[in-house]
This record gives structure tokens, sequence and C-alpha cells, in this order.
């Protein structure tokens, strides 16, 4: 019988999802959002702090949420920021790495790579 394949990453490691709001796991998250964001870490040079990885629908709707979104299909981040500086190297780094769906608030960027939603789309949050 086939194990379950395991998600990678080169610069994350499962002690960082613990960390994450709601706590999750590396194994929450696509292999495909986690080589980009490897990428995107080698691209910018900086440390990439997470605040938010996989959220549950459930905890989505908790929130007042749908829970259609891409953190739910486990493909999306939220990464601290708090410089202007940081904001856009990461943010560069991002769009170099793949990444088409970057939202920007005033102490973080939300990445995603999902399939499911409008693509090539940068927002602000209030």
């Amino acid at each position: 019988m086939n194990e379950p394949v395991k998600t990678t990453a080169r610069w994350f490691n499962e002690s960082e999802f613990k960390k994450c709001s709601p706590p999750c796991s590396l194994q929450d998250m696509r292999q495909s959002t986690m080589d980009k964001l490897d990428s995107a870490r080698d691209i910018a040079g900086i440390p990439l702090v997470l605040n938010s990885a996989y959220r549950s629908p459930a905890y989505e709707k908790g929130m007042r949420r749908t829970g259609t979104g891409a953190h739910p299909e486990r493909s999306a981040v939220d990464i601290k920021c708090n410089t202007s500086r940081n904001r856009f190297l990461i943010v560069e780094a991002l769009l170099m790495a793949g990444f088409t769906r970057i939202g920007i608030a005033k102490t973080f960027i939300h990445a995603d790579d999902s399939e499911t939603h409008d693509q090539q789309v940068i927002w602000l949050y209030k």
C-alpha cells in the first residue's frame, strides 16, 4: 500500500505552522504552494514569517467568512510584514515565484496559488 505523499519545504518547518493563527500543520498545505513559497524566500533574501496558513472551512465560517477562500483550499499564507522595504521585497519575490493572487495589509501580505479564484489580482485590505 502506498503511503501518503508528505508536503515538504526547504525554508519552513512544522513548528512555524503550529505558531500560525489558528495553528495548523505543514501537511495541511499543498506542495505547489510550498514550492512557490520556498522560491519566494530564496528571491526575497529575508525570512518570511507566517501569521496564518491553512484554515478550515468551519473556522472561516466561525469568523463570519464564507469558508470558500484560498486558506481552506490549502493554498494560501499570510506573511508578517511591517516595513515598506520588506513589503516591496516580499511582493516582488511572490510575483517572481509565480503567485498571481496577492493581498496587501498594513501588517501582513496574503499570497495564494488558488486555481479556483480570480487570477492576476492584487488587493488591499482595509
